[in-house]
């Protein structure tokens, strides 16, 4: 299992996929999340988007080890997939604010897709990763 696992996540259509999935999420209406439940509990959607966000920067950092071989350049890939993971969530935002019915504009939503994208940046830069 883990060797397929391994050899899932060094492909590019997984964290293509799981972006996708991201986005999806980000773009359901707001009638469609339950409110109760885990989603009930106070916070729970900043978990989520610090879960969404920083898996999101794992598998795309995963992906580049597998394709860059230079460590310095990985370093700097590294860099601008948490960038890329900010801005994703800022744009994302904006979208829920103009475009999603029931859904709205939270800063607190970006400051936690901020921290996940930067934390697995740092911990990607920090381990060179385990795959």
């Amino acid at each position: 299992m883990a060797a397929l696992f391994r050899r899932l996540i060094h492909h590019k259509f997984f964290p293509a996929a799981w972006t996708i999935f991201t986005v999806f999420l980000l773009c359901i209406p707001g009638s469609v999340v339950p409110g109760t439940g885990l989603f009930g509990l106070k916070g729970f959607d900043k978990i989520v988007h610090v879960f969404l966000f920083g898996s999101n920067v794992l598998l795309w950092g995963w992906f580049a080890e597998k394709v860059v071989s230079n460590s310095k350049k990985l370093r700097n890939i590294f860099i601008m997939l948490a960038l890329y993971g900010i801005l994703l969530g800022i744009i994302m935002e904006f979208v829920q604010r103009d475009y999603v019915p029931n859904r709205s504009f939270d800063m607190y939503d970006i400051i936690a897709d901020a921290v996940g994208a930067m934390a697995a940046a740092i911990y990607l830069r920090s381990k060179q990763s385990i795959f």
